[in-house]
């Protein structure tokens, strides 16, 4: 039983669909989420079925609503009764459907251009995620980071009631993906931690820094840096450093030696040593690297 709570949500503003969930159930982002951005997302949980939501896709790329395409999914269907399903097509047209034997605390709720849903959960869960989400894109926050912070608000809630163990986030946009090569923009997944929702806030923040060109960012002076954010900086520049038993310890007054190292990390974006400035996103994300390449 993958008893799970889930976001999903479209983007028109850049045709993005996405999915974040978060269960006591292991390697729960290979079962859950389920995006074609040609057509549009299905949301598969408490007894999922992959071949079912994989048939659901096809008929919303075909045409079908997403009303009719939870019909098509539960075609004799025997286990009915146990599943739960979120369906949403790339007009932002959604559905949902609760099994009526998935084990309680049952919720599912629809906003615009979103939806929330879980089974076995503290009551509450899916309201204090969509109010956390959606007060988050409200104040301007990009879309991956809010998705992550309103799961966050409903773990705190209570979130799955036996606990913790996996969590996934999975984006997609039409030809989003790495080099262009895919749909698949960003796909990240925990498969198993103490506090997956956690880490994969902080894989999110490594991935920001491994790509910030699709992130809103500025180019900042060192010169202008607090002495905090120089502080960080130097321990990021530390701990690379030691990765290596070659490498000489790296310092800011280095800028050649930064761009290397940064460059050897896949961080080289986020550096530019002629003018010395560093993205604003290696000031913001750079406490979750550390999280998380510290474990």
């Amino acid at each position: 039983m993958i008893a799970t709570f889930t976001l999903a949500v479209r983007e028109p503003e850049t045709n993005t669909l996405a999915i974040i969930t978060a269960s006591n159930f292991l390697a729960v982002g290979s079962l859950v989420p389920w995006i074609d951005t040609r057509a549009g997302l299905i949301v598969s949980q408490s007894f999922a079925n992959p071949d079912s939501a994989g048939s659901a896709l096809e008929s919303l790329r075909a045409g079908r609503t997403p009303e009719q395409a939870i019909e098509d999914f539960l075609l004799a269907d025997d286990l009915a009764h146990v599943r739960q399903i979120g369906v949403m097509n790339v007009a932002g047209e959604s559905a949902l459907y609760d099994g009526e034997q998935c084990t309680p605390e049952v919720e599912s709720l629809a906003s615009n251009d979103f939806i929330v849903l879980g089974n076995m959960l503290v009551p509450g869960t899916t309201q204090a995620i969509a109010s956390a989400f959606s007060a988050a894109r409200n104040k301007g926050m990009e879309l991956g980071s809010a998705m992550i912070k309103g799961m966050l608000a409903g773990q705190q809630h209570g979130g799955d009631k036996r606990g913790k163990l996996a969590a996934a986030l999975l984006m997609k946009r039409q030809g989003g993906g790495y080099l262009g090569g895919s749909d698949t923009f960003v796909d990240l997944r925990v498969d198993a931690a103490a506090r997956p929702l956690a880490e994969l806030r902080d894989l999110y923040s490594v991935f920001k820094l491994y790509n910030p060109q699709h992130f809103s960012h500025q180019m900042v002076p060192v010169r202008q840096l607090s002495a905090a954010d120089l502080r960080l900086l130097d321990e990021l520049l530390g701990h690379l450093s030691a990765t290596s038993p070659t490498q000489h310890l790296v310092t800011l007054e280095q800028p050649d030696a930064v761009a290397n190292l940064l460059a050897n990390h896949n961080l080289a974006s986020n550096y530019d040593a002629q003018k010395q400035q560093v993205s604003s996103l290696l000031l913001s994300e750079t406490a979750g690297f550390l999280r998380l390449t510290a474990l």
